[in-house]
């Protein structure tokens, strides 16, 4: 099975040739950058190998999709493009997808492998909240919820439409999987500080992300 990295990008040019680098140690398919910068990050990339995608729509999730829609793999795998992950995780996150174990692999960062000032206090009890409300909803163990690195078997996203097309849309996408019947499993990756400006807006974002969740269990009960 062939696997595809799609890397997300809006002005990281003095993270994407770190990562670019990392990525190239490991055995992938084609890494596809979707980018919507300003700065250098596509010529970066491209002089690193990596194919770039321009997106010129707004928004995370619209990035995720441009990148699937053009990769060529078997198996997708997330990842941002600001240094925060490890690339020498990605063959144990894809591993269980290759084995036939799951449908979708979903890195964890709430472990002892996160690097010292990698994450805020505020965003970890945010983003651990929003994994437990989520796995009360939905009835499956998922430790991290909003983790930027996961892997998903491509032809499990077929047939799946979208509302959200921003930092919301792959807790969306997660639900729809899940509701598809996919299989999940979970898998500690290190998390580091990132490099350059975050583009999260906690607040803003961590609202969006929990309607999402709650939307999901609403629709399920209209339903029946």
């Amino acid at each position: 099975m062939k696997i595809s990295v799609i890397i997300p990008t809006l002005n990281e040019e003095e993270a994407i040739g770190k990562v670019l680098k990392e990525i190239s140690e490991t055995d992938i398919y084609e890494v596809i950058v979707v980018d919507s910068s300003t700065d250098g990050t596509p010529k970066i990339a491209e002089s690193l190998g990596a194919k770039v995608v321009s997106e010129t729509r707004k928004g995370y999730g619209r990035a995720l999709l441009s990148g699937v829609e053009k990769s060529k793999g078997d198996v997708v795998v997330y990842i941002d493009g600001d240094f925060t992950y490890d690339p020498k995780d990605i063959p144990r996150l894809v591993e269980p997808i290759l084995s036939g174990k799951c449908d979708v692999v979903m890195g964890n960062r709430l472990n002892n492998k996160m690097h010292p000032g990698a994450m805020g206090l505020v965003n970890r009890v945010g983003n651990t909240l929003l994994s437990l409300i989520f796995i009360l909803v939905y009835l499956r163990k998922v430790n991290d919820t909003q983790c930027g690195l996961r892997a998903i078997r491509k032809k499990a996203l077929k047939c799946i439409s979208y509302e959200d097309y921003g930092m919301p849309h792959v807790t969306e996408q997660l639900i729809k999987l899940i509701k598809k019947g996919a299989r999940i499993g979970n898998v500690a990756v290190t998390y580091r500080p990132r490099i350059g400006t975050t583009k999260l807006c906690t607040w803003i974002d961590g609202f969006k992300i929990l309607k999402v969740i709650l939307a999901g269990t609403m629709t399920n009960k209209l339903r029946e």
